[in-house]
């Protein structure tokens, strides 16, 4: 059984991960998080409540084990990153960081890889800068994942929940006619079996990933494939994009520029094939929608 330790991980993708991974019996889980939402009676699964900037605290309540591998899901500023992993090398064998596609420079509407060129003063580049540079002092391997768009149950983020919570509600859909842009996601129980294959796989030491269905999606197949779960179509407004900026309506997803993340390189790398979006999509709307209606 392989132990790790949970840096965040008690809301959307930490709690999706902890809970499959607790289910699969390979894991002794430990999450260190400000107990806010406590992840309950999980098995194989300790908690520790500890504000992960208190360092001393973090040193004091972790039990001291070896950890095959530390996941990392809330690290968000400048040093969020190397005193913990200082505080913590002589016992970690692998450090996940879960990053975000969104540290790509994007200007260029194309597909993006892992080699492409990242925005400099990006939050989560800083972020991998600065684990790389710590774990190559401290002589822990780190792995570094840069998923898509993140959906799925639990997703707190107002993104698809933004338009399931209209329709189940019977609101009027506001829907942008003109928009351009191409973009593509991952699901999140994806992610979560993505993390659970790379957990002491060499493969993943000392690389970079991205995460990301190969389906490209735009406005008109959302909505498309929102009506079929639906059963039938529902209220909509149509308006352009222009006319979306001056109403401030702020859509979840770009309307004019592709944010397409090529997730292939970890497709071939681990022989991992991604949810298909209508199949995930679907999923997170019956979930979504049963929670809104009741």
């Amino acid at each position: 059984m392989k132990r790790i330790l949970i840096i965040g991980g008690s809301m959307f993708v930490g709690r999706v991960f902890s809970i499959l991974a607790s289910q699969s019996g390979e894991f002794e889980i430990h999450v260190v998080n400000r107990g806010r939402f406590p992840l309950g009676e999980l098995p194989n699964v300790t908690e520790y409540k500890c504000d992960r900037h208190s360092v001393p605290v973090l040193q004091r309540v972790i039990p001291n084990l070896p950890f095959d591998a530390v996941i990392d899901f809330c690290a968000e500023k400048r040093n969020d990153i190397a005193p913990v992993l200082a505080a913590l090398a002589s016992r970690v064998r692998q450090y996940i960081f879960i990053s975000d596609a969104a540290a790509y420079d994007g200007s260029a509407r194309k597909i993006l890889f892992e080699g492409d060129v990242l925005t400099p003063d990006n939050t989560k580049t800083t972020l991998e800068a600065e684990l790389i540079k710590a774990a190559q002092r401290s002589d822990v391997r780190y792995t570094i994942l840069r998923p898509a768009m993140i959906y799925g149950p639990l997703n707190y983020m107002p993104r698809e929940p933004w338009f399931i919570e209209m329709i189940a509600r019977r609101h009027t859909v506001p829907i942008p006619i003109d928009a351009t842009a191409s973009f593509n996601f991952v699901y999140v129980r994806d992610v979560a079996r993505a993390l659970m294959t790379i957990i002491g796989d060499e493969r993943a030491y000392d690389a970079v990933y991205n995460l990301a269905g190969a389906e490209s999606v735009t406005y008109t197949r959302l909505i498309s494939d929102f009506e079929r779960y639906n059963g039938g179509s529902f209220d909509t407004r149509e308006l352009t994009v222009r006319e979306a900026e001056e109403e401030e309506i702020a859509f979840p997803f770009p309307l004019r520029d592709d944010r397409l993340i090529s997730g292939a390189k970890f497709a071939d790398t681990f022989d991992f094939r991604y949810t298909p979006f209508v199949e995930g999509m679907e999923d997170t709307f019956r979930i979504f929608y049963e929670m809104y209606v009741s």
